[in-house]
């Protein structure tokens, strides 16, 4: 069977989530006998080595007709049974549907909350992008706004949705959780709708490795959606009370040096940067999200691989699939930035509890090993 994963950027690991579930998958489907490839339209040139062919279409503009004269042709030519839409939420939908080719089927896998911006945009117009006056005075217009881009993305929402249902192609969620909403937005037959979570990256930790005094963050530097303000203004609250602990942010993005500024005064902050964040893993003993929302982070079920004790905002149904309050970590009511301090002391002060909830993240989380998880793909590949 001839497969394509279709996404805009290059599918490198290193570069982000989608792209490392991506490379996990298409590894082990490639040992398995699959035929893979992937589509692109918006690649830089980079040095990883990619274990499929990879094919550029010819803009980056969607709408160009040649792409989709490309497009089609690539099926064509090369047999493709299977395109794996990497882009569901978004307008790679639209280009990818436009399939002229017979019996290939779409499988559109949307890679985050299906409603979350929608359900979380007023906490996402209220984050500040920058400590200057002018993005205090923006923050007051965008408070007027709200209602009005509520509706905009409201309509953007249903009209996404629907163009699905228009085009039937199954649709991949990463968490069950999700499905009984987006069925009232989209009505295709039960069965076209999917739930595979992600699968883990690490393999074969077999103890908890040697815990310091370290609170992690791993992800994007991008303060709209991983809400990092509030994390330092979190640790600003703790970092005297605890001065044997410090917090480590690893990782890159468009507000670092915003971020390094406003932690400038702050003491055992540490920005370590974009690099491979296992050992981090290994030594941290809490792991810290405060992110607006997600679809299924794979930064919590990483940090769970290494005994982290994660905790996060409730900001998302499918981190229920991954934290279990009081079991495998901690969760905080959404951006209840008190609750969210008062549950890190409680971890910090009592390590035996901590030590508890370290253990069982450890095992509870190796139920999202790929040898778990690579069956749900098979499965709904092959029918």
């Amino acid at each position: 069977m001839n497969i394509v994963f279709a996404y805009p950027t290059g599918l490198n690991p290193q570069k982000g989530g989608v792209e490392r579930i991506t490379d996990i998958i298409a590894k082990i489907l490639l040992k398995r006998g699959y035929t893979i490839f992937y589509l692109n339209w918006e690649r830089e040139q980079d040095n990883y080595e990619y274990p499929v062919p990879v094919i550029d279409l010819p803009s980056s503009n969607l709408e160009d007709p040649n792409n989709l004269e490309v497009y089609n042709r690539f099926l064509k030519e090369n047999r493709i049974d299977v395109i794996i839409n990497q882009h569901g939420l978004y307008e790679g939908t639209y280009f990818l549907s436009q399939v002229k080719v017979q019996n290939v089927k779409i499988i559109s896998v949307l890679h985050s909350d299906p409603f979350g911006y929608y359900d979380h945009l007023f906490a996402d117009l209220m984050t500040l992008r920058d400590s200057s006056i002018k993005e205090k005075v923006k923050r007051v217009a965008r408070f007027f706004l709200y209602r009005k881009v509520k509706k905009i993305i409201h309509r953007s929402l249903v009209n996404h949705y629907t163009f699905i249902q228009e085009h039937p192609q199954y649709v991949c969620l990463l968490s069950e959780s999700y499905k009984e909403r987006l069925e009232e937005y989209c009505d295709l037959p039960d069965n076209y709708f999917i739930s595979i979570p992600n699968p883990n990256t690490y393999e074969n930790i077999e103890i908890i490795p040697h815990k310091e005094p370290i609170l992690l963050f791993v992800g994007r530097l991008d303060n709209r959606s991983k809400k990092l303000f509030t994390l330092i203004d979190i640790w600003y609250r703790l970092c005297k009370l605890y001065p044997q602990w410090k917090l480590i942010i690893v990782g890159d993005g468009p507000d670092k040096d915003v971020l390094i500024n406003k932690a400038k005064d702050i003491s055992n902050i540490e920005f370590k940067g974009y690099q491979d964040p296992r050992e981090y893993y290994e030594k941290a003993s809490i792991f810290c999200m405060t992110s607006i929302f997600e679809g299924f982070p794979m930064c919590l079920t990483e940090a769970m691989q290494f005994g982290c004790v994660p905790i996060a905002f409730d900001s998302f149904s499918a981190v229920y699939d991954i934290i279990k309050p009081g079991e495998t970590g901690e969760l905080v009511k959404s951006f209840d930035k008190k609750e969210y301090v008062g549950k890190l002391i409680h971890l910090i002060d009592d390590e035996t509890y901590r030590k508890k909830l370290s253990k069982n993240a450890f095992q509870y989380v190796k139920r999202y090993d790929i040898a778990n998880i690579l069956p749900k793909w098979i499965e709904l590949i092959e029918k």
